[in-house]
Order: structure tokens, then C-alpha cells, then sequence
């Protein structure tokens, strides 16, 4: 039995050794790298009453390496806001004044950027909040996105002023 044993692991070692040398190659997944951020547009720290009407300027870049398809700038509007307009140089990326879609989105090759304005109104805020809202933009695609941490930005807004709901044409909040 020792003898079997001994032949069988000289067979083992040599039928490995006969083997050839794989090499590994590693296959990385590609994809776009979109990137969005928010710029509040305005004089001074970000800050707005009930009523205004506050501006941001939104930019979409897609860092790479690949082409990403069918993109979608989406606007943040927090409770605090109502939607005014999301306005992109490219219109496809942006739904349209009826809240459609392109249904092919935008196409956005590697290092390319897309700009968008988004304007939003303050609606309302209660009595004493405390926390200022982050009105912004997400973006989504189709192609593998391998850092999703930086498809969203937001510009952390002061409301100032007196409390209450706004009745300017726009705001439709309640409190």
C-alpha cells in the first residue's frame, strides 16, 4: 500500500509538472465614470425667503474611460421647493417642458461635459426648521457606472426670513 501510495503521488508530481504555465490576465469591467456637480448661482452664501427664486448651475462629465449611453439629468427638489425649470445644453438629457423623457437619453463621451440650469422656488418652511435644504441633480445611464458615489450633488440652501407658504405664482407648498 506504501508503494502505491508513493507511485501514485510520483505520477501526480510529474503529470503536474508536464502542465504549461497559464498566465492570468485580468479582464476589467468598463464603463463611465459620470460625474455631476452643483454650483449655487447668486450673490453671496446660499441662502433664499419665501417666495424667491433660486439658481443653480449644474455640470455633467462623464470621466471615463467608455462612452456612456442613454444618460438622464434628473432634478432634487426638496419639500421646501417647487420645480421652476431643469434646463440642459443638450435637451435630451433633460425632460422636456411636459415632463417627458428622451427615450433615447443623452450620449456622452469620455471627457465630455453637459451643462444644465436648474431653477427651483421656495414654497414654504416651518417655524423654526433647523435644516436647510440641498436642492441638486442626480444623473443614471444605461452603461456601467463604477463610482456612483459622485452621480449626485446638491447645494445646501439657508431659508431665511419669515416662515409660512408662499402664494407667487410657482409655489404650490404646504405645510
Amino acid at each position: 500500500m506504501r508503494q502505491r501510495l508513493l507511485r501514485l503521488c510520483a505520477v501526480f508530481a510529474v503529470t503536474v509538472g508536464l502542465v504549461p504555465a497559464m498566465s492570468a490576465t485580468a479582464v476589467a469591467d468598463t464603463g463611465a465614470d459620470l460625474s455631476v456637480t452643483a454650483t449655487w448661482v447668486g450673490k453671496g452664501l446660499p441662502r433664499a425667503s419665501l417666495g424667491d427664486k433660486v439658481t443653480y448651475a449644474i455640470t455633467l462629465t462623464n470621466l471615463g474611460p467608455d462612452a456612456a449611453t442613454r444618460i438622464y439629468l434628473f432634478e432634487e427638489v426638496p419639500d421646501q421647493f417647487n420645480l421652476v425649470s431643469l434646463t440642459c445644453s443638450d435637451a435630451s438629457f433633460c425632460a422636456g417642458p411636459d415632463g417627458e423623457l428622451d427615450p433615447a437619453g443623452g450620449e456622452l463621451a469620455p471627457g465630455a461635459t453637459i451643462t444644465a440650469t436648474l431653477v427651483e422656488v421656495v414654497c414654504c418652511f416651518q417655524r423654526g426648521e433647523s435644516n436647510s435644504p440641498s436642492p441638486g441633480a442626480t444623473v443614471s445611464s444605461t452603461t456601467l457606472d463604477p463610482n456612483y458615489q459622485n452621480n449626485y450633488a446638491s447645494v445646501l440652501t439657508k431659508l431665511v426670513g419669515p416662515h409660512g407658504v408662499c402664494s407667487s405664482p410657482g409655489c404650490k407648498g404646504e405645510l
